[in-house]
């Protein structure tokens, strides 16, 4: 698509501060004390904040490279041409009107052999969806519990494996209920979820968008299908929507009618629909295991069995009697090992073995991609999967697997180094002491250890 004239702004530029404290971050702003300050408020005007400047921006943060959708618009194409593109779209918004583009479905390998199905909006539809987000985080983000880490602004993975290490350690929690929830985007009951949003939201237009979004329909090999439930994982709305749901079906249940009914500890840690539960006593977690299967089967929700264990977390018997003993969570093996001295011990995340060997073959195919490019260019690249590894696997314990990515990457790149000429072998003396001194690659880092893990829990 031709671009047409550049575009600075959408709208009237006075109505992004006035002076009086009214600019779109304060009114949201007093969105967020009204709703911590009432916890049983419903919001009916809500509509009004998502204006076009709230759109501009985040489209102005889209990566250049995501994905299109239906109507094959990139990100370029639509900032070139937003002046024409967006003054009808929010005008349908605000009179109830928008007709959201249905999401072009996908598939993605999963680690055991199947698909995965990712639904991709159109840019401009996932720059409105994700200006919502910023409205409505507002609100739920007073709402929703501690228990809650996934998808949360400010709120990461490594809060939620902190907070699984500090409670077993604490309150000397011994028992893991891992739960898997089956094809929960897809399951999703749009009828309950909507119920859910109206506690909080009563802005008819807010309600019609979101439900314009859930049944905007699904677009596979160029045909269009009705979808009657689910939610579509690749929206910029869905991980909100999806916190709301558990936050009622699950959160609340677990924080008002279960938890303190246990007479031991207890501590649910949930990321997305990801989640594990831990106990103090082996009972109460099967019996909670019961109840949990009948509350998610009231909402249209199904624990897949075959992903859903109870784990024994304390030390295995010496003499080496019975299994490892372990969680997987979050991409990482979790267990106990004994401290040095042997009079205790502590809990090491490591990464999960599926995850460690996706991650080798993610850096095989990055420089087999990048054979021919020059070597600063292939270091950078290099570096640049290496940091982000090291950011998200980089918990207490993992330092030899960290160490070992590194390693196995400084292979693969040698024998690509190595494939460059047909005489242009690269022996491993050449590696270490040229190349690696010339383009030295990023060393394995802990983002969280043993000394600063208090600091990401949440209780």
């Amino acid at each position: 698509m031709r671009t047409l004239e550049p575009h600075t702004e959408v709208g009237n530029p006075t109505e992004r501060r006035d002076g009086l404290g009214n600019d779109p971050v304060s009114r949201r702003a007093r969105i967020a004390a009204k709703a911590r300050n009432n916890p049983k408020e419903k919001f009916n005007n809500l509509i009004h904040h998502l204006t076009p400047q709230l759109i501009e921006e985040c489209l102005s943060k889209m990566p250049s490279k995501t994905a299109t959708g239906v109507d094959e618009m990139t990100v370029a194409q639509t900032k070139g041409n937003l002046s024409w593109l967006l003054p009808p779209i929010s005008k349908a918004i605000h009179e109830g009107n928008y007709r959201p583009p249905p999401v072009k479905r996908i598939y993605i390998p999963k680690p055991d052999g199947r698909e995965r199905p990712i639904g991709i909006p159109t840019v401009m539809d996932r720059a409105i969806q994700a200006s919502m987000t910023k409205i409505l985080n507002e609100i739920y983000e007073q709402d929703f519990q501690k228990c809650s880490f996934g998808f949360r602004p400010g709120i990461s993975c490594h809060h939620a494996l902190s907070t699984i290490g500090e409670v077993t350690r604490q309150w000397k929690l011994n028992y893991a209920l891992e739960v898997d929830i089956r094809d929960f985007f897809g399951s999703l009951s749009h009828e309950w979820l909507g119920k859910f949003v109206e506690h909080r939201v009563g802005d008819e237009r807010v309600l019609k968008l979101i439900s314009a979004w859930l049944k905007a329909g699904i677009m596979e090999q160029g045909k269009w299908r009705e979808v009657e439930e689910g939610t579509p994982q690749g929206g910029s709305i869905s991980p909100l929507l999806a916190n709301i749901y558990l936050h009622y079906v699950l959160d609340l249940w677990w924080e008002k009618r279960i938890k303190n009914r246990l007479r031991g500890k207890a501590h649910l840690v949930r990321y997305a629909d990801d989640f594990v539960i831990l106990f103090e006593d082996h009972q109460e977690a099967q019996t909670v295991l019961t109840l949990l299967k009948t509350r998610l089967g009231q909402f249209g929700l199904s624990v897949a069995d075959e992903k859903t264990h109870l784990t024994d977390l304390r030390l295995r018997d010496r003499r080496g009697l019975g299994d490892r003993r372990n969680i997987k969570f979050l991409g990482f093996t979790i267990f106990r090992a004994p401290t040095r001295s042997g009079k205790g011990w502590k809990l090491v995340y490591q990464t999960d073995g599926k995850r460690f060997s996706r991650a080798k073959a993610a850096m095989k195919a990055m420089l087999k991609c990048k054979l021919h490019e020059c070597m600063d260019e292939q270091r950078k690249a290099i570096n640049a999967v290496l940091r982000g590894h090291y950011n998200y696997y980089g918990m207490p314990g993992n330092g030899q697997r960290l160490a070992a990515f590194l390693f196995y990457t400084t292979q693969y790149w040698r024998r690509s180094l190595s494939c460059r000429s047909q005489n242009g072998r690269v022996g491993w003396p050449d590696m270490t002491h040229r190349i690696l001194k010339a383009y030295p690659l990023a060393c394995p880092h802990l983002r969280v250890n043993y000394g600063n893990m208090r600091e990401y829990v949440r209780l």
